[in-house]
């Protein structure tokens, strides 16, 4: 099941995956007043709200980043419909 994660101080980072870094299948930015940046995952391993988690992207993308980092602020678990 997939899990949509939002972040608090999201950052778009270049550079390889590192340990630790969890798969992003998909990653979204809402650039409004209030922007937000959330990821999704298959993950079980998602830290809770509070903690500091990283993500990499599951395949290569020529779009200038590959890695997430930021504060989980909350989770939404997407059931399938």
């Amino acid at each position: 099941m997939a899990v949509r994660v939002f972040l608090q101080s999201g950052r778009l980072l270049p550079g390889p995956p590192q340990p630790g870094d969890l798969p992003a299948e998909r990653v979204f930015i809402h650039a409004s007043d209030v922007p937000e940046v959330w990821v999704e995952t298959e993950s079980e391993a998602v830290p809770p709200t509070g903690r500091v988690v990283s993500f990499a992207l599951s395949r290569p993308l020529d779009i200038g980043f590959e890695r997430i980092v930021g504060t989980v602020e909350r989770k939404l678990n997407k059931s399938s419909r």
